[in-house]
Parts: C-alpha cells; structure tokens; sequence
C-alpha cells in the first residue's frame, strides 16, 4: 500500500529570496542547491485510513512501526496491522483474530519473529500465541505447556513466571519452582520454525545452603549464535561475580564459566525486566544486584549505579580479559538514595538501553561506539518505543530509527478514523 508524501518547502522560499538578487548565470546553482535542500528536510508521509480506527504503535526494533486498527467497541476482535517502514510506503499488511481484549507484544532488537500473545501467565497450562515474521506472515498456535513441564516432574500449576523472550531461534520463557528444599529455574523453550517445544532445569539452588551457588537467581544474559545464555550473580565477598550457561535452543547445555567482579562498586539495585518482553510486563523484579550483566554484541558487559561524591551516573564496563573496563556512562540526575533503585538493560544493535527507576524513570542509551552516553528522558519499562532510547530529541513523539533517518510520530492522533500522518527527519 503506498501511502503520500509531502516535502518542506519553507526553505525553497528562502532560496526564492536569495534568487531574485543574484546575477543570471549563478541562479542555476541556487536552484540547485534549493532542490537538494528540500530533499533533505523533513518529508511527511501519510498512510490511508482503513476500515476500523487505528488505535495504537509499537516499534518492532529493527525491522519498522506497527500501527494497529481495529474496532473500538471490540464488537469486532479482528487487528489490523500495517508496518511502516522506511521507503515512503506500508511495506505490508495483514490481520491477526484475537479471542482475548488485550494481547501481549513480545518481541526483540531485530529479530526475524515477534509475538502477540494472548495471555502471558499459563491458562489451563495453555499460552494462545500470533507468530509474526519479519515479512509479515502469521501463524497461529496454541501450546501446552502440560507435557513438556511434566517430563520434568512438575506440575505447570506450581510455577511461578519470571519471563517470555524471543531469542534468535526460539521463544522462551523462564518460571521458578520453590518447595522447602530447592529453587529450581526452569525454561521452556519453542522454536519458531516448527514450534516444538523444550522443557530443562537451568539450575537447582538448595534454599537451606550457605554455597554460593545456591545463593544465586537465574535469568537471559543474552545470546551467542543460536545459544541462549543465562546468568546469575554470586554474592559473596572475593567470589562475587557472575556464574554463566550457555544452552542451545534444545535445552542442551554446551558450556558454563564463571566471571569475576573486579574494579566495580555499583550501588545495590533491583534488577527488572524492561523492554518487550515478560519481566517487564510482568513488572517482575530481582532485589539486590550490584551490576546487571549482559551480553551485547558478542561481548560481555555489566552495568548500575557508582556515585562520585553525590553524583551518581549509570556507567557500563566491558570484560577485557579478566578485567572490567569502563566504557561508558550516563549521569542519573534523578536518582535519590532513599528511593528504592531499579535497573534494566535492553540488548540492541547499536549498544545497550538502560532503564533507571529511582525518583522518577529515565531510558538511557549507551553505544559501542562512544564513551558518553545518551539519557533521552521518561521512558515506560515495558517500553514500545525502544528507538526512544537514541535521541533526546522530538521529546513526547514516538520514534523510530532507520538507516539515515528518523521516523516521528505523534500519537495524539489516536484514535484516527483518517490515515495516519508521519514524519521523516534527517539525522
């Protein structure tokens, strides 16, 4: 579906100005110039309204903008989804039937597969998903969780949900089991090809231990190729750091390590989910951390909070070699050291998003690239704007980063029985 675009032409009239005074044979150089402007100021694009009002946008990191439409009185369950892209056009079209109100998005920094999910915590040990790939094909499934959870002795109705992330190959989501003796970390993981799915026990922690090991809570670092990696950090004293397993997409475990914590003195803090994945839906939360560690390309990371004096900045630091590098950081103006302290991360191409919950919430971006971060302002946890995170400009506008451009959004057109109108600016 192609949509309409219109350029600024504020600029031309400048360039109009400017032409009236000059002699004949430079004006084809000011036209010149005034065309080349005006290619590069912002450009609206509009796309054409549909049958039922759209209502809402969710980014799609990597892959463009979601505006969904559907009737509002939900007489008619039926969405409509049109991705808008870069290329002056909808790139694609398509519909998804929910039986549910409200459907979760779950979805990752480029990834080939995003989900809408129709409940996140088990129903009747059943999760009813919309598979979407990055091409705009659906597939629908309702999976049960029954058979895969019992080959491992346990009763779905007995787990507690910490997370859903897609990963590379496969969907997965992460529960804990608690009984008197033992907190076992479990996942299960459905791959997005074939939707088999696989169900493990990344760690067993006995309660009533004083080892270190089974001090320790489990959850998605990030990923190497196709395997996924789970973490957990060791409390202790000179052991402090950080336990690593890597698994393939099987629940096969192909390697573990442990990373020592040498060189940092963060700030204890709450580890939440953040982004568009369970945790953050789930507004779950992991007390006392001191560093979140991630997994971003290719290389570890760790993040949190270290005052200098009364300052406090959020600061990453790289693992090169044994040592923890800083590479990084962010002044957090809003933190307040009676305020309870929650931290986030959100894996991305260009670097790592951080959420910072102190007085108030604040997304800040920190890339591979440059020592100095970037704090963009009040962001939601369970964030549908991860591109928000890049730039502090366009404040209250939805946006999202392509190739050589942002595209901006203002989202009190909602609800819009018309088309939808958006911006394209320069970066």
């Amino acid at each position: 579906m192609y949509g309409r675009i219109t350029y600024s032409v504020e600029i031309f009239y400048i360039y109009l100005a400017i032409y009236a005074f000059i002699p004949n044979m430079k004006k084809s150089l000011v036209i010149l110039f005034a065309l080349i402007s005006i290619s590069i100021q912002a450009q609206n694009f509009e796309i054409p309204p549909l049958k039922q009002p759209y209502y809402d946008i969710i980014e799609w990191k990597g892959i463009g903008a979601l505006a969904l439409s559907r009737d509002l009185t939900l007489t008619q369950k039926q969405v409509d989804l049109t991705m808008v892209s870069g290329d002056g056009k909808s790139a694609w079209q398509q519909v998804y039937n929910p039986m549910a109100k409200e459907t979760f998005f779950i979805s990752e920094d480029g990834g080939k597969y995003a989900y809408f999910l129709e409940n996140l915590e088990l129903k009747d040990n059943k999760v009813f998903i919309h598979q979407l790939s990055s091409a705009g094909n659906i597939k629908v499934m309702n999976l049960s969780f029954l058979s895969p959870i019992k080959s491992l002795g346990f009763s779905a109705s007995d787990l507690y949900l910490t997370d859903i992330i897609t990963t590379e190959k496969a969907l997965l989501w992460i529960f804990k089991h608690r009984d008197k003796e033992k907190l076992t970390t479990i996942a299960v993981s459905m791959t997005h090809h074939n939707f088999n799915m696989y169900a493990y026990v990344v760690s067993e922690n006995v309660i009533s231990s004083s080892k270190i090991e089974d001090q320790i809570s489990w959850y998605v670092a990030g990923e190497k190729g196709e395997n996924i990696l789970f973490a957990a950090r060791l409390h202790a004293g000179k052991e402090a750091g950080w336990r690593v397993k890597e698994y393939n997409p099987k629940g096969v475990m192909v390697a573990e390590t442990v990373l020592e914590q040498k060189g940092t003195n963060f700030v204890a803090h709450a580890r939440v989910g953040f982004g568009r994945r369970g945790s953050a839906l789930l507004k779950r939360s992991e007390p006392n951390e001191k560093g979140t560690l991630v997994v971003a390309n290719g290389e570890y990371f760790v993040g949190g909070i270290e005052m200098n004096g009364t300052a406090a900045n959020l600061i990453s630091y790289k693992l090169n070699g044994k040592d923890w590098v800083k590479v990084c950081e962010s002044p957090c103006a809003n933190y307040n050291a009676k305020k309870e302290l929650e931290v986030g991360c959100f894996r991305m191409d260009e670097g790592i998003g951080w959420y910072v919950n102190s007085a108030k919430s604040e997304g800040h971006f920190h890339p591979f690239t440059s020592s100095t971060g970037i704090v963009s302002g009040t962001i939601d946890q369970a964030t549908s704007n991860p591109s928000r995170l890049l730039t502090a400009e366009f404040p209250s506008k939805f946006v999202v980063e392509l190739n050589t451009k942002w595209l901006v959004f203002d989202t009190k057109q909602f609800p819009a029985k018309s088309g939808l109108t958006f911006e394209y600016k320069q970066k």
